[in-house]
């Protein structure tokens, strides 16, 4: 949406918010976040929150899509980490429910493991609950972390973990996972483990 052709707001499809299905947008739990002229923003400001529980001015025109970048460049690294930590629990004998109990009160504790928790089985209306169906794609998550390489080299960045997340989802999209949702990285590590 382009406001007095000076405002830049990033849409939740373009925003990469991971989800199930339209229920964030219909719970009006959805992130805007918006660069562009402060003023205009203002004047679309309540707009916006009837639509999105959070509305965040970012500054000047694309600073809304830098903060998506870096968004889902953690989120990305976050679910790998995720995956990983249980897939190891797993295979060292814990049952999922019981581990992604104690990473949720521990320090381990993220929004891929309390919230959108990538094993089957752990936790209800995620994607992983079905078999990795709807939510945010793995192509979706591969072309961000391709924009936040990027950005990195760009700026300079050192982003070594950014890189290795993109090569796994890049891997993802070739091996299939393409139009899985990017938790499925579970799936995917557990199947690269018996080659």
């Amino acid at each position: 949406m382009i406001l007095g052709g000076k405002i830049c707001l990033i849409t939740p499809s373009q925003a990469g918010l991971p989800r199930t299905g339209v229920g964030a947008a219909r719970a009006g739990n959805l992130t805007f976040m918006v660069g562009g002229v402060e003023q205009e923003f203002n004047a679309a400001k309540e707009l916006l929150t009837c639509m999105g529980s959070n509305v965040v001015y970012c500054g000047e025109v694309g600073t809304g899509q830098a903060a998506k970048i870096c968004n889902n460049m953690l989120l990305a690294i976050s679910m790998i980490g995720t995956a990983e930590a249980m897939n190891l629990g797993i295979r060292l004998g814990l049952d999922p429910k019981l581990l992604a109990k104690i990473l949720n009160m521990s320090s381990g504790r993220c929004w891929s493991s309390d919230t959108y928790n990538p094993v089957p089985g752990v936790m209800e209306g995620v994607p992983s609950a079905n078999n990795y169906q709807g939510g945010f794609g793995t192509t979706l998550m591969a072309k961000d972390l391709g924009l936040a390489q990027i950005s990195a080299t760009n700026t300079k960045t050192p982003v070594p973990l950014g890189s290795q997340a993109h090569q796994i989802y890049r891997m993802m999209c070739a091996k299939g996972y393409a139009m899985k949702d990017f938790s499925s990285v579970f799936q995917f590590l557990r199947e690269e483990e018996s080659l």
